[in-house]
């Protein structure tokens, strides 16, 4: 069983199951600035979509505006582990990607509808439009409703089962854990994946992380939505074998806002060598068996480029890192394009 222990309290927390969707939906929206970001709007509302003979409700709607000019809408399907996830997790994410495009115009005119019920939605939508480059909110709330069918599915557990019957669907559709902890006095912790994976995680693991305030945040989320290149890090055997040998890479733990972002994969060599030495163009991103990470395929072998090195090779990435492609060529050290 995983614990989580507070110093400050002395206190263990327990891993907690929701009995109840309904109670899981109100963690969600409590959170909901925290896991999708702040340039964002969660439309809490349940209302139902039909498509000829199809008929679909979903639990809500996210507009990430985090890039103004790339507005995205994600269908959102919150869900307990304790549901089937064929029956009732597949089947529903199912009618909903193949009701999408016939059900767009619906979809836009009750967005419209909810968020200017709200007025910190709307002010927040006038926002992120005054910040983009399109003429007006109608023009942005068009551009993000009229693309291409994506999904997030929030669950309390993410098991193997889910990412197989997800799979199977031809669909953009991400699956973010949300895990609930309480302690004897009944208060909450909470563990979450967020929609761009704003916290990078670059230090040795015996080198503690720092607190990071709402604004580095913030800030980090933001650089992520510009990047097109996603940096792995990869030990010499794999690779010779795998990178340069198979024009690939497997098991890499991607963004659900980041997939569609990064045409680009660059191999950073660990010590001794410490530098990103090869970069690829994407042909494919597919999911990795059943475990909710991806493999990459390139289009063609990867080009060596001179080395970007890091400052401090204590600093190195521990897991995949975002960056900008135009700015590897001018970077002086893998520290610049992190920033």
């Amino acid at each position: 069983m995983t614990v989580l222990y507070d110093p400050q309290r002395k206190g263990v927390f327990q891993l907690f199951e929701h009995a109840l969707e309904s109670d899981f939906e109100k963690v969600v929206c409590s959170l909901a600035e925290q896991i999708f970001g702040e340039d964002t709007i969660y439309i809490d509302v349940k209302k139902r979509v039909k498509s000829g003979d199809i008929i679909t409700i979903p639990d809500g709607y996210l507009l990430d505006a985090t890039d103004p000019d790339q507005p995205t809408l994600y269908v959102i399907e919150n869900e307990i582990v304790s549901h089937d996830p064929f029956k009732h997790i597949g089947i529903q994410l199912l009618k909903f990607a193949t009701s999408f495009d016939e059900g767009k115009t619906t979809i836009r005119n009750f967005l419209m509808e909810e968020i200017t019920k709200s007025k910190d939605s709307m002010e927040l939508l006038e926002k992120f439009t005054k910040k983009s480059s399109y003429r007006n909110i109608d023009n942005f709330l068009d551009a993000a409703v009229l693309g291409t069918f994506k999904a997030l599915v929030v669950i309390d557990e993410a098991r193997p089962e889910l990412h197989h019957v997800l799979e199977k669907i031809n669909a953009d559709i991400s699956v973010l854990e949300l895990k609930t902890y309480v302690d004897d006095q009944n208060n909450f912790m909470y563990e979450f994946d967020t929609l761009y994976d704003e916290i990078d995680a670059t230090s040795s693991p015996d080198v503690k992380p720092k607190s990071l305030s709402k604004e580095e945040i913030t800030r980090r989320r933001e650089r992520r939505a510009k990047c097109d290149t996603i940096v792995v890090p990869a030990r010499k055997e794999g690779f010779n074998e795998v990178f340069l040998g198979e024009n690939r890479w497997f098991a890499i733990r991607i963004g659900a806002a980041m997939k569609d972002k990064i045409k680009y994969i660059a191999a950073y060599q660990i010590s001794p060598i410490c530098a990103i030495t090869h970069i690829a163009k994407i042909k494919e991103i597919r999911p990795y068996q059943d475990t909710g990470k991806y493999e990459v395929v390139f289009d063609g072998a990867a080009e060596e480029i001179t080395p970007v090195k890091i400052s401090n090779p204590a600093q190195s990435p521990q897991c995949p890192v975002y960056v900008e492609y135009q700015k590897i060529d001018s970077a002086d050290s893998v520290d610049d394009l992190l920033k």
